[in-house]
């Protein structure tokens, strides 16, 4: 018995192996092609920034203060542009059903996605944190949380750009129109501009609805502040949304060979 269940174990880890490769075959093909699109940079990188300091301008605060908002917010829009964008360009251009007979699982292809949108979210979160660390005196008090915020933040987050590319329409446009109507409200509820504990009752409530609202606070964590719903609870909300994420989104795109 116990020499059948290793056969079966080592019968399983290379279609493992196998999968993961084209899983990452999948998103080196989309940092080749989308990264440096201009509608990539304008909403993953340009765009949060504009936002926040349009927001923050006027405001009595030390700069400081504001970089686990503005680290959060980049991570939070370039994690969600790139298979928002990849994904109905495909579909539109038909490549998206060309991988599917490579052979590739939608499974192995949503990773792929997902992981293409991690990276991109990974390279971006990092610029601000090391512009407050060098150019504005951050200090890094807990760099264990910086990691899981910025780590677990990026994975889980990449999932929604994911989940929100499965939507029925297979253009770009409209795809991330409806992103934008999503990504919005959930800027204002998640503690980037206001601290959680600072919104009235209302507003902490839906908070812990917003995925966001945990990168927030593992980011306040990790840069000296004062978190709201603990380091523990965050990271295993960020686990929790992104496999429901993750799930949902390959049982969507499931739905369109039906």
């Amino acid at each position: 018995m116990l020499e059948a269940a290793a056969s079966e174990v080592l019968l399983k880890k290379p279609g493992l192996v196998v999968g993961a490769r084209k899983s990452w075959a999948i998103a080196v093909k989309d940092m080749k092609i989308y990264y440096f699109k201009p509608a990539i940079l304008i909403f993953g990188a340009l765009f949060p920034v504009t936002i926040f300091f349009a927001f923050m301008m006027g405001r009595n605060v030390e700069a400081v203060t504001l970089f686990p908002g503005l680290i959060a917010l980049t991570l939070f829009f370039s994690t969600t542009t790139v298979a928002p964008f990849s994904i109905p360009w495909e579909r539109m251009t038909r490549t998206f059903e060309r991988l599917l007979f490579a052979p590739v699982s939608l499974t192995e292809l949503a990773l792929g996605k997902t992981i293409s949108s991690l990276v991109f979210g990974l390279v971006m979160s990092i610029v601000p944190l090391l512009i407050g660390v060098i150019f504005f005196g951050s200090d890094v008090a807990y760099v264990w949380a910086l990691v899981l915020g910025i780590v677990l933040g990026n994975a889980c987050i990449s999932n929604l750009g994911t989940l929100v590319s499965t939507v029925g329409s297979e253009t770009p446009q409209n795809v991330m129109l409806l992103l934008n109507l999503i990504r919005l409200p959930m800027m204002f509820i998640s503690g980037i501009f206001i601290p959680i504990n600072e919104l009235p009752t209302w507003g902490r409530v839906i908070s812990w609805f917003s995925p966001v609202s945990y990168v927030v606070d593992l980011l306040r964590r990790g840069l000296g502040f004062k978190d709201y719903f603990g380091p523990v609870t965050s990271s295993l909300m960020l686990v929790a949304f992104g496999l429901a994420m993750f799930a949902v989104s390959v049982w969507r795109m499931k739905g369109w060979n039906k």
